[in-house]
């Protein structure tokens, strides 16, 4: 290529410009590198490309009316289309230094500033880096270092080319740097800097980051200790830190008020301290002065500080407000006394501990009153006490006296119990103490060796009362608050003598009375020897109930006993020998009526009984199953007998089903002897009230009624239900020639009492009236009618009814009856054809025989 043509097109560009700017205004120029900067370029190093500069014509007041990209040469042209005053800035790569940076022009009509150029110098670059400082914890900022640091920039022949002065965030930079060897240097009068790397810095054509090779070890913490604005020396200053792990500090850790220091300082003369070369994080510091025998107070007790990336002077004085004296509060005995409240001038300062130590905190050179207090426990006083700085301790706050405390425990009601106190030391006289309502007492005595007593008071509900134990010796270094008198308490032991095997279902009762009226119930069961206990009884009347209840019905007994209650009077030994005796079990019975009865045990022996109407229980002494025979002459129970068993014992229930009515038949047996054997064959027809027939009773001589007075007894008897009416009609059932009537011929019964029915009203039975007679001439087959002559009251005749008819024999004789004797009676013949005649004569001979 023609080594012309690169003029040639820059003249014919410079031409073409110079032709447009005839038409618009522009400001133009050139940027370039300074003549240092040019010289600094190595040969190797590429020509300088401007393209990527940017020139801005701005108003006065830095808003951007128009921009340009620069040629490759420097070259540049910026269109104006407005007059008047404009700035015109050079914008390269950030570090970039520029000479100038802006160029005030003025646009008019003579172009802008006269059409003259404005131009730029690219002077330099920029080399940059960080200061790091010590990190502890997280509470630091990442972005952080140490700032005021110097640091400076020497070139090879160690000239100061440039210094600066580090950030907040540790940084620092220089500018308008020409490329070239370099070593960098840092400095500051408070700061330790260490060097970690190289400080040689190669510039070459552009900007430079160096390496962070400078590191701050750590910042100081400064502060102070002042009493009363005046500086106090020898406090101790603990770092704490839950942020920071670990610090650079050489000083020892002992006495530290906790465990955990990282590092202490000691205040000085002029009440200063420091803690050197701490890593940024967040602290604790505890303040910690101790004199010869005394700690005293500083406040704040501690204090939180977080320490940045810079030395810090703590702005809040620690102040050491008082000291703190420890006491001990004792016993008679010289042991600490535990939870005592100790008041100063009337205020609560403090409690003791476990050993009895206590402390006051904040106190100054000067009298107190110091008192102790503790329920149950009695302190000397210390009076205008006066507390110095140099004191080893407190003087010690002694108990003096103790409550000593205890209760009465009585049931007897409306009864009164005193304590005394005695045998104690010489110059301790003896006390005596009535109980309160809830049986308390209290004595307030010096230490030493007593002995309690338990008394009753001569009053009516107490002079018998006895107390366990008789006596308490008690040896007072403390307050005792559980001293415990009773009534004497006693056990009651017994047995119990079964018919069998005793169960668990047995429960023994012991009811304590007073005044006559049941009080508390103890209760127990057996132990498996059949023996019982009751424990810790007081003394005085009780009533001791057994029973035995199985699970059908718990509340009742189902044994017989004995005695089933036994009174005891509990005194101050043990009661023993007392034993119940199973006499049996109970079979409860409900009846409708009194009976008799008998039971059959499984022994075969007959227990004799009389049931009563309604509920009752009675005693069965052998176990097993047993039978239930009723005995009742005029009523009748249903099946016989009813079976029960003691193992399992139900309700037994006996309900009437049919009752007796008996009755009597009085024969009189004034008639021939001969006759006498045949009266078995007297009979009873039972008819209803309706007539229809019941049924056909024998009947049964009474021989320990017979044959008096000429009276033979037979008996007739049915069973039957309640309600029922019956007609009893006795008859003569014999077929011997001569029969027996009644008087009366029948009686009418009803049943109508709930249990033995009246006797029905006995009928008397007779030979019955015979007339005897004959026709003359003899003549066979005459028919006889007897006819009443009046009305009968035995038998169902009136006067004019037939009494009976019969015929004459071959003969012409005739026997007819029998008869009812309480009438007359006309005898009457008559035969077919033959004309009947009243026979006069006949009728005298029938009178003749009744008279017989």
């Amino acid at each position: 290529m023609d080594p012309l043509l690169p003029v040639l097109l820059l003249l014919l560009s410079l031409a073409a410009f110079s032709a447009a700017s005839d038409e618009i205004d522009g400001c133009g120029g050139f940027v370039e590198a300074s003549s240092g900067l040019a010289k600094s370029k190595r040969a190797s190093e590429s020509k300088f490309d401007y393209s990527d500069i940017t020139v801005e014509l701005c108003t006065v007041d830095g808003l951007v009316k128009e921009s340009t990209q620069c040629a490759p040469n420097g070259y540049y042209f910026i269109p104006v289309y407005d007059k008047g005053s404009f700035i015109v800035r050079v914008k390269g790569p950030k570090g970039w230094s520029w000479k100038p940076e802006t160029v005030p022009v003025v646009i008019d009509q003579n172009g802008c500033n006269g059409n003259a150029d404005m131009n730029f110098q690219f002077t330099g670059f920029t080399v940059s880096g960080k200061i790091v400082g010590a990190v502890g914890g997280k509470s630091c900022s990442k972005d952080g270092g140490p700032s005021g640091v110097k640091v400076e920039l020497l070139s090879d022949l160690d000239e100061l080319v440039a210094s600066a002065l580090t950030s907040s965030t540790g940084g620092y930079a220089f500018v308008n740097i020409i490329p070239g060897l370099y070593r960098l240097r840092a400095s500051h009068p408070d700061y330790e800097i260490e060097m970690t790397g190289s400080s040689e810095v190669d510039l070459r054509f552009g900007n430079a980051v160096v390496d962070d090779v400078f590191f701050v070890s750590g910042y100081n913490i400064h502060g102070s200790v002042v009493a009363q604005g005046n500086p106090i020396l020898g406090v101790h200053l603990y770092l704490y830190s839950n942020d920071v792990k670990e610090v650079p500090c050489s000083q020892g850790l002992t006495d530290a008020p906790r465990e955990g220091a990282l590092c202490h300082a000691v205040s000085g003369v002029d009440g200063k301290f420091s803690f050197r070369s701490m890593p940024c994080g967040s602290y604790d510091l505890l303040p910690y002065y101790r004199g010869e025998n005394t700690v005293f107070d500083v406040s704040p007790s501690s204090l939180h500080v977080s320490l940045e990336h810079s030395h810090m002077t703590i702005p809040q004085k620690f102040q050491v407000t008082g000291f703190s004296v420890g006491g001990h509060v004792v016993d008679g005995y010289g042991a600490g006394i535990e939870g005592a409240k100790v008041i100063v001038d009337g205020q609560l300062r403090a409690v003791t501990d476990n050993l009895g130590y206590y402390r006051l905190d904040q106190v100054t050179s000067k009298k107190y009153d110091i008192v102790a207090e503790k329920d149950h426990y009695k302190f000397n006083r210390l009076e205008n006490f006066m507390i110095l700085p140099n004191m080893e301790s407190i003087d010690d706050i002694k108990s003096v006296r103790y409550d000593v405390c205890g209760v009465v425990q009585t049931v007897t009601p409306n009864s009164k119990a005193t304590v005394t106190l005695t045998h104690g030391p010489e110059n301790v006289k003896p006390q005596r103490k009535i109980v309160s309502e809830n049986g308390r007492f209290c004595f307030e005595v010096s230490t030493g060796e007593y002995r309690l007593s338990a008394l009753p008071v001569d009053s009516e509900g107490s002079s018998n009362l006895l107390f366990s134990p008789g006596y308490i010796d008690v040896n007072v270094k403390c307050p005792l608050l559980d001293v415990e008198f009773s009534q004497s308490q006693v056990n009651v032991h017994g047995k119990i003598l079964c018919k069998e095997k005793c169960n668990q279902n047995i429960l023994l009762l012991l009811v304590r009375l007073a005044g006559g009226v049941e009080h508390e119930t103890k209760t127990t069961s057996l132990e498996q020897d059949a023996n019982f206990v009751f424990t810790k009884v007081f003394p005085g009347k009780y009533r001791l109930e057994v029973k035995h209840s199985s699970s059908k019905a718990p509340a009742n007994d189902d044994w017989c006993w004995d005695e089933n209650t036994l009174d005891v009077d509990v005194a101050n030994d043990d009661v023993t020998n007392i034993v119940f005796v199973q006499k049996g079990y109970w079979i409860e019975l409900v009846s409708s009526h009194d009976t008799e009865a008998y039971i059959r045990q499984p022994d075969s022996s007959k227990l004799e009984l009389l049931i009563k109407e309604g509920s009752q229980r009675i005693c069965i002494e052998t176990p097993g199953q047993h039978e239930l025979y009723l005995v009742n002459s005029c009523i009748s129970f249903g099946t016989s007998p009813i079976v029960f068993d003691t193992h399992n014992p139900v309700l037994v229930h006996i309900s009437a089903k049919k009752y007796l009515v008996r009755g009597e038949i009085h024969v009189d047996i004034s008639s021939p002897l001969e006759e006498i054997d045949l009266l078995e064959d007297i009979v009873v027809d039972a008819f209803k009230s309706n007539g229809s027939s019941i049924d056909k009773i024998s009947t049964m001589p009474v021989f320990a009624k017979s044959y008096q007075n000429g009276i033979t007894v037979f008996e007739y008897s049915t069973w039957t239900d309640l309600g029922e009416d019956f007609i009893f009609v006795p008859r003569d059932s014999s077929t011997r020639r001569k029969k027996i009537l009644f008087y009366p011929s029948r009686h009418q019964f009803s049943v109508s009492a709930n249990g033995c029915q009246d006797a029905v009203p006995s009928i008397t039975a007779k030979m019955g009236l015979y007339l005897e007679g004959s026709v003359s001439p003899a003549t066979p087959d005459v028919h006889i009618t007897i006819l009443a002559a009046g009305n009968s009251k035995y038998a169902m005749l009136k006067k004019g009814d037939i009494a009976t008819e019969t015929k004459t024999n071959s003969d012409g004789s005739f026997f007819a009856g029998p008869l009812y004797e309480d009438i007359g009676y006309e005898v009457e013949a008559s035969k077919l054809a033959i004309i009947s005649s009243k026979l006069d004569h006949t009728a005298l001979l029938v009178r003749n025989l009744v008279r017989y």
